[in-house]
């Protein structure tokens, strides 16, 4: 309900005042818009569209990608505004990676960058320790079989002696660590570049834009 606190509105439906399709409502029930009928103490609750907010940010190392930490390290939501903080990411990079990051509140949104079956294009710069080899990159064109499967490059690109520009689609959890260590390599950099269309170019660490969903 608009202009009810999250709170207020759980109190409200606790005190069985909220109806859906005439059935008293259960904290956590989902309600579709577009064919159910809500009503708050006897009076139907219009359906008015809300504009969703999506952003990307760039999210530096040392941040955690949820919406709050259990051992009280920094969450990306710390490098928001208030008025953004009921955002929640579209994926996750790990605590030591950094790059960019999606987060709406747009459930379609975030499930079209999140689930497998839509192969979402996700780009990285990858610094090693030591030098690349041609070993390395054959093994990441080749692919390692991980515990979810054959995790491959579907692109790769030498851009020094110590760094590579990768594109895959997959995104096990530290997927490309867990490659590189397969062969014995170490990543001491991890940047991602690219989500989609979605690119962090002009953005700085702790950066964020609002962006249009492709």
């Amino acid at each position: 309900m608009l202009g009810v606190s999250r709170r207020r509105a759980d109190r409200i439906i606790a005190e069985n005042r909220i109806k859906v399709n005439g059935s008293v409502a259960a904290l956590g029930q989902t309600v579709r818009p577009e064919r159910d009928e809500v009503t708050a103490d006897g009076l139907v609750v219009e359906n008015k569209s809300v504009a969703k907010t999506h952003i990307s940010l760039y999210k530096p190392t040392e941040y955690i990608t949820a919406r709050s930490d259990q051992w009280g390290r920094k969450t990306v939501l710390d490098l928001l505004p208030n008025s953004l903080m009921h955002l929640n990411p579209a994926g996750r990079l790990d605590y030591l990676s950094e790059g960019l990051l999606l987060l709406s509140d747009d459930g379609g949104f975030n499930y079209r960058y999140t689930h497998p079956k839509f192969e979402t294009e996700k780009e990285y710069v990858l610094i090693f320790r030591q030098p690349v080899t041609a070993e390395l990159i054959e093994g990441f064109k080749n692919g390692v079989q991980l515990s979810e499967g054959l995790a491959k490059a579907d692109r790769l690109e030498r851009i020094s002696d110590t760094s590579l520009r990768v594109t895959v689609h997959q995104g096990w959890n530290r997927q490309l660590r867990r490659m590189a260590g397969f062969h014995k390599f170490e990543i001491i950099r991890l940047i991602r570049t690219r989500v989609g269309g979605f690119t962090i170019e002009g953005l700085r660490p702790g950066e964020w834009r609002e962006i249009s969903p492709a």
